[in-house]
């Protein structure tokens, strides 16, 4: 009788320690938010441009903690309870790779906190700013009615008002090119000076739709042309985050650069329209 009654104390005991540990080892009661549509606020068009973006993918940071990056439209488990200090910070695919993507450096990170409940899911639509002291070094819409482009040898561009061919607003560039003149080019009018003379992140923001490959090059110093990205055909219109960086301080290094759009006749009909230009330096 003894042994049983030992027995089942040590039974007891033992299934008890097994329940406390149990509970110790269950992770906590996840909350969740869902990102839904994030949008980019501009101070202005004339002072940084179209509001438009491509950011595909959120970087979340929870107590200053990353936790991890996350498509647009899934959930995103927060492991946390109470007042939650939460920093999400908009994805692109750098140079329009989706192997590299990174968080956009010019957007500034959307910062909140919130009292989550366990189990509970939270709706947010961040509305990212650009980064204080970012520097607009180009803003292009082809809205006005002087363009900062101009044409390089005897090849032509031209300013379209089709609505099936205009991306935003009332005008897109439009690239043309014949059997005659196969070749298409243009560059900024008047260098761009004001590149940081160490180096820093410099971006190109640009809408473009094709239907034959372009390429984006950089003329450094009116002697060096540096290649930089070919665009591929696109079924509508994209739009892509360019970086510069490397391009511009590759040494030799100058004082002044040009950017360059160009493209060869692949295709009977090209068809190449630009708009929204953007060079940006932080």
């Amino acid at each position: 009788m003894r042994n049983f009654l030992l027995y089942l104390i040590l039974s007891v005991s033992l299934f008890l320690i097994v329940s406390c540990n149990k509970e110790k080892l269950k992770s906590p009661t996840a909350s969740f938010i869902y990102v839904g549509h994030p949008t980019v606020n501009v101070t202005s068009t004339s002072a940084q441009g179209t509001s438009d973006h491509k950011i595909t993918e959120t970087w979340v940071y929870v107590n200053g903690q990353y936790i991890g990056a996350f498509p647009l439209g899934g959930v995103v488990p927060i492991v946390a309870t109470g007042n939650t200090d939460i920093a999400l910070y908009g994805g692109i695919k750098n140079n329009g790779i989706a192997a590299t993507r990174v968080p956009y450096a010019m957007y500034a990170g959307y910062e909140f906190s919130q009292n989550f409940e366990p189990g509970k899911t939270y709706t947010i639509n961040p509305v990212y700013n650009y980064i204080s002291g970012a520097q607009f070094h180009l803003l292009e819409n082809f809205e006005g009615s002087g363009v900062l482009f101009s044409s390089v040898g005897d090849s032509a561009f031209s300013l379209t008002t089709d609505p099936s061919k205009v991306y935003e607003g009332l005008k897109s560039l439009q690239m043309g090119m014949s059997d005659a003149k196969p070749i298409a080019a243009m560059k900024t009018s008047g260098h761009i000076y004001t590149f940081p003379q160490s180096s820093t992140t410099i971006y190109m923001e640009l809408n473009y739709k094709c239907n034959q490959p372009i390429a984006v090059t950089m003329l450094a110093g009116d002697t060096e042309e540096r290649s930089i990205i070919t665009l591929n055909k696109t079924d509508g219109w994209n739009k892509i985050y360019i970086q510069l960086s490397e391009s511009v301080y590759t040494q030799p290094t100058y004082s002044y650069y040009d950017l360059i759009i160009k493209a060869t006749k692949e295709v009977a009909n090209p068809e190449i329209y630009i708009d929204n230009i953007k060079l940006i330096s932080f």
